[in-house]
């Protein structure tokens, strides 16, 4: 597990997840950087599901609620997902959803995770529709589903931003930090759904925290 401190520091994007250093660089980096207190981690923790601008969002700029989902784009069970999560945001036009993008194992693995963070940063009005492919590819190698999205968002990149693996490993960090076991795990208001839960379990927490749109308490739920 991560230094409480260190993990401060990667939230707010100050120290690579990466790096190795010591109790006396840790807490240097956090007097120089004037970072919040040790008892802010949570609401830094709040800021990074819902206000992340390297988190992937779609739908409205200004929602009523923000659905948080975390995926990954091996996982048969988080394809299956995405159908519904999509149809969640047909019918209802006042949510979006900030996926938090997940992989695990060498780099060869992570290639289809940090193409989908690249398209993100560089194009992000893209970036539904990219994932949209990979969500529904079937089974190809990493190289040809890569290409075969991009082809069909219609996108031309450069290479990977040096940071994107970093931003997989904050995401990875956060669902240890906040007890989650694996993907996918999507926050909807103050419910906490893990696996591939029906879409009448997703609308039913959708209209639920609708509801409470105005009530602070709920994680994710945006107050106007």
């Amino acid at each position: 597990m991560l230094n409480e401190y260190l993990f401060m520091l990667m939230l707010i994007g100050v120290w690579p997840a990466s790096a190795e250093v010591t109790p006396h660089q840790v807490i240097s980096a956090v007097t120089s950087q004037q970072t919040q207190p040790l008892s802010q981690t949570d609401a830094i923790i709040r800021l990074k599901l819902l206000n992340d601008p390297l988190s992937p969002v779609v739908g409205p700029e200004q929602p009523e609620l923000k659905i948080v989902s975390f995926v990954n784009y091996d996982c048969i069970h988080c394809k299956r997902l995405d159908t519904s999560l999509e149809r969640l945001l047909k019918a209802y036009p006042q949510i979006a959803i900030t996926y938090k993008l997940i992989s695990f194992g060498p780099e060869a693995s992570t290639a289809v995770t940090r193409r989908a963070l690249s398209v993100w940063i560089e194009q992000p009005e893209k970036f539904h529709a990219f994932h949209h492919a990979l969500m529904s590819d079937s089974g190809m190698d990493n190289g040809l589903r890569i290409s075969s999205a991009l082809h069909a968002a219609g996108i031309s990149l450069s290479t990977y931003p040096l940071n994107t693996q970093n931003i997989i490993e904050v995401n990875k960090e956060l669902m240890r930090r906040l007890h989650f076991t694996g993907t996918p795990t999507t926050i909807i208001g103050d419910s906490v759904l893990t696996g591939e839960v029906t879409y009448v379990v997703l609308e039913e927490a959708v209209n639920t925290a609708l509801a409470a749109a105005k009530d602070e308490k709920h994680l994710a739920v945006l107050t106007k």
